[in-house]
């Protein structure tokens, strides 16, 4: 089976970190977020990956490379101009015939059992399957109708006269039969929710659902970064990791340091955490914010962005 990270975005939700760091290579515990999905893949035996590329393009293929390093293979598929989600899912068509194949975010990072998600893709007869958590009508994500396991609203098409109350959220998480690139328009910018799952749904075809049960996180906010980046300090070690070990330094507990000086006794008190994370060659000083608070690799405190959670110094 074969899989394709979604990667060219411009990130803007991420802005300014993205002015200069691709949103796929942001880290989060000191990893970048797309190495998340390389491994995730891999667990679960998609060893053939493809990525697209557009912004930072560049940075994204030298930082990965050809995925020996992770033990898979990667081939990029780069975009002259952004073909948007349904563009990009079209450019596989060459490389699967008969097989589905994955599908992913890469400014997603989840955990969940994909093999339940490919069976039941494999017993649905399905053009594709969603991945997609439930939600209440009064989330604004939750533009998906779902009767049993078959989709029957998206966005505001319909299989009904009557558009439906929305009772799920998609997670970006797709397994796709290669006969729905053809109702993808080529060569083009195309949504995959938008244009061809939305028509799909008016023209009765069948998409099938799979609520993903375990973790799932969605990078492509500040207040969605911070969310994960502290929760999976709780969550750690992940399964699919080679070397759960391997992390960077985070800080999720609370110390006391303190220090006397002679007669004239003074103390101080420096309080790491809860949920303090540092990249490698962040600087630190009691000055600086050493809670609930992420310090990208290099970071000396003087640039951040506020979350309702925390900051992000980068």
């Amino acid at each position: 089976m074969k899989a394709l990270i979604l990667a060219a975005g411009f990130g803007t939700r991420m802005a300014p970190i993205t002015d200069n760091i691709p949103k796929p290579l942001i880290p989060v515990l000191n990893r970048p977020t797309i190495e998340y999905n390389i491994y995730f893949l891999k667990h679960y035996g998609i060893k053939e990956i493809y990525i697209n590329l557009h912004s930072h393009g560049e940075k994204i293929a030298k930082a990965l490379g050809n995925g020996s390093k992770y033990g898979v293979s990667i081939e990029y598929l780069p975009e002259q101009e952004i073909l948007g989600t349904g563009g990009a899912i079209a450019s596989m068509a060459p490389f699967v015939k008969n097989e589905p194949f994955v599908v992913v975010n890469s400014d997603t990072i989840f955990n969940f059992d994909l093999d339940k998600m490919i069976e039941s893709h494999n017993h649905s007869d399905a053009l594709a399957t969603l991945g997609i958590l439930p939600a209440s009508q009064k989330d604004p994500r939750a533009v998906i109708r779902v009767d049993g396991n078959k989709i029957v609203r998206m966005l505001n098409e319909s299989i009904y006269d009557t558009i439906p109350e929305g009772n799920a959220m998609f997670t970006g998480i797709h397994v796709i039969n290669p006969q729905l690139l053809e109702f993808i328009p080529k060569d083009c910018f195309v949504s995959i929710t938008s244009y061809v799952y939305k028509r799909a749904v008016k023209s009765r075809r069948n998409l099938n659902a799979f609520y993903i049960q375990g973790n799932w996180w969605d990078m492509g906010t500040p207040d969605g970064y911070l969310d994960c980046s502290f929760e999976l300090l709780k969550t750690l070690p992940l399964k699919f990791f080679d070397d759960n070990d391997i992390f960077g330094d985070y800080y999720h507990t609370k110390y006391e340091h303190l220090n006397g000086s002679g007669e004239d006794v003074f103390y101080y008190e420096i309080i790491l955490g809860p949920n303090l994370i540092a990249g490698n060659g962040a600087v630190l000083t009691a000055d600086h914010e050493l809670s609930n608070a992420v310090y990208l690799p290099g970071a000396d405190g003087s640039r951040v962005i506020y979350g309702k959670k925390g900051r992000i110094y980068y």
